[in-house]
């Protein structure tokens, strides 16, 4: 008999997946998950850029744009641990984000008021190592991407013992 699969609504807010991600305060960089699909491996996010973004700038008057990579990399975590509980495992798994390739951003800035949408598809995998194809968006209703990247991620079971072996 197949297991029974945990319910994870597709729209989600903020305090409905704090728990998901280890990101606490001004490093979580998500307000809500508009949609995500397992079986393809894909998640759209969304951000409010707000004054208090740990990457904010009053000079620009918003959030440079190369931190997107970092709301993308949330997402990407997120996606994991959606997938995770969906299937009744332990959603915690620590990743490392081995590799940001590609980078290329239209757009200097990401302005303080707008909500940054995030989509986010998985390309590739083996083992333990995920690659994803990003898309940021200035807002939802931006047809072109303001940022792409691929990232390259590796999850592990037990991130302590992993470098513990660097250090003997």
């Amino acid at each position: 008999m197949a297991e029974e699969k945990t319910f994870v609504p597709q729209h989600m807010e903020k305090a409905e997946f704090l728990d998901f991600l280890p990101h606490k305060g001004k490093m979580f960089l998500l307000s809500r998950v508009m949609e995500y699909n397992i079986e393809n491996h894909t998640i759209t996010t969304q951000y409010d850029i707000t004054e208090d973004c740990i990457f904010y700038e009053h000079g620009l008057g918003g959030i440079p744009s190369w931190s997107g990579f970092e709301f993308m990399a949330q997402s990407i975590s997120l996606l994991s641990a959606i997938e995770r509980t969906i299937n009744n495992q332990d959603r915690t798994r620590p990743g490392v984000v081995l590799s940001v390739q590609k980078f290329k951003s239209d757009t200097p800035v990401l302005r303080a008021g707008t909500t940054a949408q995030m989509k986010v598809r998985e390309d590739y995998r083996a083992d333990n190592v995920f690659r994803y194809k990003c898309e940021l968006y200035e807002n939802a209703q931006a047809q072109k991407p303001a940022a792409t990247t691929v990232i390259t991620v590796m999850e592990m079971l037990d991130i302590e013992a992993f470098f513990e072996q660097f250090s003997k």
